[in-house]
């Protein structure tokens, strides 16, 4: 056993909550009746069970969706293949999504692994930094001859994601306490936030508008969205379709401010 350092003993007792190694018992001052094992085995079961229950508050959807069977042999292989590192419990299922579309029997059915992601992807939404939001009206301030260099910066909770099965729909039934339809692939794009009210939405997207989130989120200006829409779409106006776009955020309220 490695010297008696704060930071051994710590490494030493992980390995005890995570894997049982019971080196640790040696450094334990025997107290009472109850012995050391006893002891530091009500303790893992403790911390253990508090893992559980984050997991649990975190995914109440996906654990409806495996069954009690499943959702503990979940809990049990994260737990073990992944201590935890955070100070705030908050993040510690963080890698879950990954767990589950690498290990054995949870990467057979990837539907599982993106529902993970889906709900971690609410969670990040719901606890963004507050921002202020721009209306329909701060948009009519604007002179015509700001547009052109025109950017934008969405609200801080927007999340942006693509999964390849019907995930979310499945999610949405379960949410609904009605049976979803088997999975399926379906590729699909999602965008997530947190409204003015403080409640999380969601709503498909297509590709194209996929496209000009992606380019706003890398600092393109208002000009580049109406070329790339010139391209990509029929209609003839692209300067008013993406003006239709812009309004719709606005609606949403994911718009933070505008720039020139």
């Amino acid at each position: 056993m490695e010297k008696n350092t704060l930071a051994s003993l710590q490494k030493t007792m992980m390995g005890y909550l995570i894997k049982g190694e019971a080196i640790i018992e040696q450094s334990i001052v025997k107290q009472g009746n109850v012995s050391n094992k006893t002891r530091l085995n009500i303790y893992k079961n403790a911390y253990q069970a508090r893992l559980k229950e984050v997991i649990d508050n975190d995914h109440p959807v996906l654990g409806i969706y495996l069954g009690d069977d499943l959702f503990d042999e979940m809990v049990s292989g994260y737990i073990h293949d992944s201590p935890s590192n955070y100070t705030s419990l908050r993040h510690y299922a963080n890698q879950l999504p990954l767990f589950l579309a690498n290990k054995l029997p949870f990467s057979q059915h990837p539907i599982i692994s993106e529902m993970a992601q889906f709900e971690r992807l609410l969670l990040d939404a719901f606890d963004a930094e507050d921002a202020s939001r721009y209306s329909k009206k701060d948009l009519q301030n604007l002179s015509p001859t700001d547009w052109p260099e025109l950017t934008f910066r969405f609200h801080p909770s927007l999340q942006l994601t693509s999964f390849e099965w019907n995930s979310v729909e499945s999610w949405q039934a379960l949410k609904k306490e009605t049976s979803p339809d088997p999975a399926t692939q379906k590729s699909n794009h999602w965008l997530l936030w947190r409204n003015a009210e403080r409640l999380t939405q969601f709503r498909s997207l297509i590709e194209e508008e996929v496209i000009l989130i992606r380019m706003i989120l890398a600092g393109e200006n208002f000009s580049a969205l109406c070329e790339f829409l010139l391209d990509a779409s029929e209609q003839d106006d692209v300067s008013m379709l993406a003006l239709n776009y812009i309004s719709a955020w606005l609606d949403d309220g994911i718009l933070r401010s505008f720039s020139e």
